[in-house]
């Protein structure tokens, strides 16, 4: 099981901290997270945004994951 110690969604200076949205998914299971404004709001109209994630599990390990990128952040 890993904490998660910070999570933000965005781009540049333009920045939504997530960290409370991505703990409730995980406490609910959720174990692969994707770039998306439907789950993390829009701070950047128009621009790429990022998804990363900060989280320990027997040491800290992070993952970043682009809107459209094929693949997503996998925690434990």
């Amino acid at each position: 099981m890993a904490t998660i110690s910070y999570a933000g969604y965005g781009v540049w200076n333009s920045t939504n901290d997530v960290t409370s949205k991505v703990s409730q998914q995980y406490a609910n299971k959720q174990r692969e997270f994707w770039a998306n404004n439907g789950d993390y709001g829009d701070p950047a109209p128009g621009e790429r945004k990022y998804l990363y994630i900060v989280w320990n599990s027997n040491g800290v390990d992070s993952g970043v994951v682009g809107e459209d990128d094929s693949r997503g952040i996998v925690l434990p």
